[in-house]
């Protein structure tokens, strides 16, 4: 007999759906408000977006030690921080006479506001929903994705009309907002979903680091790899002599290959993510099509996100991170090709593939971070999140500083492209090589058990 499902289960999960709505609305806006600036200030293409260069870099340096504060510190208070810190960098960017300040705006307190938010959403859903993580991180993904495509559309012709600081102010009543929900996200018991302890081969690692026998329950339905200690016990590699216990889990599974496999794949959906996000709308209008038709296209674009984060999460929890995950980067390559080709005569391709690429990253991203819990998860799962959470700034930084570059000394953003698809290569490779495995999954599904080991 199982126990009752607690009630409400889905709150936790709705509430981070409303807070990543909130705080990404209106950092997303950034493609059309960096226009602004640039015209404000006088300043070329390339100045423009150092806010948002210095905002990724800052979220990628700071993500380390904020994954660790949320394995220390209750997720309730650095989430409510986050929010907080938001709302003081829409102020000092209410404020901005000059790039400066919009880089402290972005690049401190918006940067640190975000990655408290990005990284305790994650830990608080994947900590609360084991056994269907991919849903919980899919439907908790799909906010910002909601978020952007309510803004952007209302963002883009407001900043003629109204002004961009009044749209800022905005977006800091917003976040202020939002410190209920950081509450009714954090409700409810540590895992509202529990999965039941998994068979594991002799030998291999339980999730409290003990050894088992070959027999045992049968493990959740779905996809739920052992994950701790980190990736040693999900990849089955040997351990660096000398490393004792708990305590030992992030520096062993920082020493293993798989972890910075896993991890240059996360720089490469960085690379694609934002290389077509932050280079559409400006590209798109060198093509000569209207700004405001491409930022529907973004719009559109968001909400497809939605769609690629719920139907990824969902599907990779049954057939495997790694058949969904290499469905999904071809549709997100097929997007980014159809987005970039896109002229004044075929609009309707180019809003066509920017759509597509949107389903296809939504589906990336839900599938990737389900992916870390799977391989990593476990009671350090903060710690080492917040230093794979480096490697999405990094590669977002990447298409950004080349396409102002190109597009100022070469007149266009078509060198973003190519890299774009140089990431998606990238990140195929490394899922294949380095991501979850699926152990008897479709026997678990019809409800028999898994396959005995073979012994000998």
């Amino acid at each position: 007999m199982t126990a009752p499902r607690p009630r409400r289960v889905w709150i936790p999960v709705v509430a981070a759906f409303v807070v990543g709505a909130i705080a990404y609305a209106g950092l997303y806006c950034f493609p059309p408000i960096s226009i602004a600036y640039a015209h404000e200030f006088g300043i070329s293409r390339t100045l423009a977006v150092t806010p948002w260069t210095v905002f990724l870099l800052v979220t990628g340096l700071s993500s380390p030690l904020l994954g660790r504060a949320y394995d220390v510190i209750a997720d309730r208070w650095l989430l409510a921080a986050g929010m907080l810190l938001m709302v003081a960098g829409w102020g000092v960017a209410v404020l901005a006479t000059d790039v400066g300040l919009l880089v402290i705006a972005y690049g401190i307190l918006l940067a640190v506001g975000l990655e408290l938010v990005f990284v305790g959403t994650t830990t608080a859903i994947a900590r609360r929903y084991a056994g269907v993580t991919g849903l919980a991180l899919g439907i908790a993904y799909a906010g910002p994705g909601a978020g952007v495509a309510i803004a952007l559309p209302l963002v883009t012709p407001a900043i003629q009309s109204i002004g961009w600081r009044e749209i800022l102010a905005v977006f800091a009543v917003l976040s202020l907002a939002g410190l209920p929900f950081v509450w009714l996200m954090t409700t409810g018991p540590a895992i509202l979903v529990p999965a039941r302890r998994a068979h594991h081969p002799e030998g291999s690692a339980s999730p409290h680091g003990a050894s088992h026998a070959r027999t045992g329950p049968a493990e959740p339905p779905g996809l739920h790899e052992t994950s701790a200690p980190g990736a040693v016990g999900a990849s089955r590699e040997v351990a660096p002599a000398g490393d004792q216990g708990r305590s030992d889990t992030v520096r062993r599974t920082l020493r293993t290959g798989r972890f910075w496999i896993l991890f240059v794949g996360a720089v490469a959906i960085g690379a694609m993510d934002e290389g077509v996000y932050q280079t559409f709308l400006p590209h798109a209008v060198r093509q000569g099509i209207p700004a405001a038709v491409a930022a529907q296209g973004l719009a559109a674009e968001s909400i497809a996100y939605i769609a690629g984060q719920l139907a990824g999460g969902a599907l990779s929890d049954r057939f495997g991170r790694r058949s969904v995950g290499i469905a999904s980067l071809l549709v997100a390559g097929l997007g980014a090709t159809a987005a970039f080709a896109g002229t004044s005569s075929t609009a309707a391709l180019a809003i066509a593939g920017v759509i597509l690429n949107g389903f296809g990253m939504g589906s990336t991203i839900a599938l990737r971070s389900a992916a870390f819990s799977d391989v990593f998860g476990g009671p350090n799962f903060g710690s080492i999140f917040g230093v794979l959470a480096i490697a999405y700034p990094l590669g977002g930084i990447l298409p950004i500083e080349l396409g102002g570059i190109s597009v100022d000394r070469l007149g266009t953003y078509w060198p973003v492209y190519w890299l774009v698809m140089l990431a998606v290569v990238v990140w195929a490779v490394a899922l294949l090589v380095a991501g979850p495995r699926r152990h008897g999954l479709r026997a678990r599904l019809h409800g028999s058990p898994a396959p005995p080991a073979v012994t000998g």
